[in-house]
């Protein structure tokens, strides 16, 4: 097909311009189109993982429920060491922490929770973990310790009744039962009446000496 010297010049400038062009904008598409395919398979990765992890999850739940110590030790590590990225690896090691410490393993159960705290980046946990650590301290009467990971916690309004009466327990312990008795009355205002850990407190504060 013959041009006329406008078209000509046209399709000149053009491969003028793919010539100094082409490479460049060919590997600009190549990248775009690997970095969508990447981000594609990313996502079906991490959704890949957290099906797996749901089933050992569950596996884990049925074994705390019939008290399956071992199976709970060994999945509840399986799922920090493989999906420790997705949410249920701080679930099982918190649950894990529980079994652990029911049987008074407080190795086991310090083992697990310091790695929500450390490892799990999921902060949500955190606070919770730390007060349950500070719970196996004070079983250990490691009561400085017990007091200072608890003081690191960061509780929300949901936490804070929890939060209180460890704080209680651990003040009483210390032997300053002014402080034990602001502690357990910050934890009865912040827990629900419905709710079983309020009679709990209700009682510590009851028998609770008199101060001076």
């Amino acid at each position: 097909m013959a041009y006329d010297l406008e078209e000509q010049e046209s399709i000149d400038q053009m491969k003028a311009w793919w010539d100094r062009w082409g490479t460049p904008v060919t590997a600009a598409v190549c990248v775009v189109c690997l970095g969508f395919a990447g981000w594609n398979g990313w996502n079906w990765w991490q959704r890949n993982e957290a099906a797996k992890a749901a089933g050992m999850y569950a596996q884990l739940q049925h074994a705390v429920q019939t008290n399956d110590q071992k199976n709970v030790s060994s999945l509840s590590t399986g799922l920090v060491t493989e999906y420790g990225s997705t949410i249920y690896a701080p679930l099982a090691a918190l649950s894990a922490a529980n079994v652990a410490l029911d049987s008074g393993n407080f190795a086991e159960a310090k083992t697990k929770l310091e790695w929500v705290i450390e490892k799990s980046g999921r902060p949500e946990y955190d606070a919770l973990a730390r007060i349950r650590l500070a719970g196996v301290l004070f079983d250990e009467g490691k009561l400085d310790d017990a007091l200072k990971t608890l003081e690191a916690a960061k509780p929300d309004s949901s936490q804070l009744g929890l939060y209180h009466d460890r704080e209680g327990d651990i003040w009483a312990a210390k032997g300053d039962l002014k402080k034990a008795r602001e502690a357990w009355t910050k934890a009865a205002q912040a827990t629900d009446h419905q709710n079983g850990l309020a009679r709990v407190i209700e009682l510590k504060l009851a028998n609770l000496p008199q101060e001076g």
